[in-house]
């Protein structure tokens, strides 16, 4: 590999971004809501299931039922692991960019446990320099990015939510490094 250069940083979103995670996060989900509320609910795969759904579909959850679901959802994600997708396209971009010696890193709101084991299973740990997770940045992901030193005028940025994107724009990544990418 070639020594890093710093003119542009690469940045990578995970979930539907470089790897589909919808339908692996909502069976997840169904299976978490199914064991702890004795309630099957099918969720559409098209829609990401998130905790304030969770929470919108049953206001009267309490807290100790809210938590029970989202650890158990943790707990059994990686069994639907086979229900997740590799973006084959961005991923050969990944790959030359790393081989170019272009400075790559993932930034997700995933926690890493899950983002690291989504990671090993695509076998996609070696192409990231850095890897930033909800830990680190506890859903500010651009901010805590530039706490880091990186100049977000740099910054690539490969990103499938719009809400995200606007996120970019406000904390300073030029409209035009912002890559829309669809599956």
């Amino acid at each position: 590999m070639k020594p890093q250069k710093f003119n542009n940083v690469f940045v990578f979103d995970m979930d539907n971004t470089l790897i589909k995670t919808n339908k692996a996060n909502n069976l997840a989900y169904a299976e978490a809501i199914n064991l702890i509320l004795g309630v099957k609910y099918d969720i559409d795969h098209n829609e990401r299931f998130t905790r304030n759904k969770l929470m919108a579909i049953f206001p009267d959850l309490a807290e100790t039922q809210f938590s029970k679901i989202v650890a158990y959802k943790e707990r059994c994600f990686e069994s639907y692991f086979k229900e997740t997708e590799l973006n084959q396209n961005l991923f050969k971009l990944l790959k030359l960019l790393h081989y170019e010696g272009l400075y790559t890193i993932l930034l997700t709101n995933s926690h890493s446990e899950r983002a690291i084991s989504l990671c090993s299973y695509y076998n996609l740990t070696k192409y990231f320099v850095k890897r930033f997770f909800y830990e680190d940045c506890l859903g500010y992901k651009y901010t805590f990015l530039e706490s880091q030193g990186y100049n977000l005028q740099n910054v690539v940025l490969y990103e499938n939510e719009e809400d995200s994107a606007l996120e970019a724009i406000a904390n300073g990544i030029n409209l035009e490094k912002i890559i829309k990418v669809e599956f």
